[in-house]
């Protein structure tokens, strides 16, 4: 059941990431703004792509242990900061809403690097299997909370692109196109 927590949590977060848009086209020259799109695109798909895989380690109940916990929460939260190095590097989209969409991105890392230290706590302070489904459902808390954060950011994005670059460079981004499919 836990195992199963996680990995809810998981693909709860990366249905809402599939949103992100995407086609299957390409421009012939970037603009930043699509520089834009394609580095935040790759910076998501790498995330979630590396969440998936520590959910995935627990295969089985038998995988279940305190150390694989705290392995686990170690491992989300380095994908997670790398996440968030990666978009904050990326500043503003040189769009109109440029600085919007850069306050709704630093928004987002905010509430990562607060639920990855909550994670982090959560699989720290375990003290024996008895203790592993109370971390569990603090972790799949935070995990929850990651994927609000994500999906109140994309609203923004999408609200605060009057004129539709930023729309536009997402769905033209082949790295976008590898989230939706």
């Amino acid at each position: 059941m836990t195992k199963t927590l996680i990995a809810s949590a998981v693909a709860a977060l990366v249905l809402v990431v599939a949103g992100c848009g995407g086609s299957d086209e390409s421009s012939s020259t970037a603009s930043p703004t699509d520089e834009w799109a394609t580095g935040f695109c790759t910076a998501v798909t790498d995330w979630t792509d590396s969440l998936k895989s520590v959910t995935d380690e627990f295969s089985s109940p038998s995988s279940l242990s305190t150390d694989a916990l705290q392995n686990a929460a170690t491992d989300i939260k380095d994908v997670t900061q790398t996440f968030v190095d990666q978009v904050k590097g990326l500043g503003a989209p040189d769009t109109e809403s440029g600085e919007e969409v850069k306050s709704s991105v630093d928004e987002l890392a905010t509430t990562l690097e607060t639920e990855m230290a909550n994670i982090e706590t959560a699989a720290n302070d375990v003290s024996g299997l008895t203790g592993l489904p109370s971390a569990i459902s603090s972790i799949t808390t935070s995990m929850s909370a990651m994927s609000q954060a994500f999906s109140s950011t994309l609203q923004t994005l999408e609200s605060a692109d009057a004129q539709g670059e930023l729309q536009s460079a997402l769905e033209d981004s082949p790295a976008c196109a590898s989230i939706s499919g």
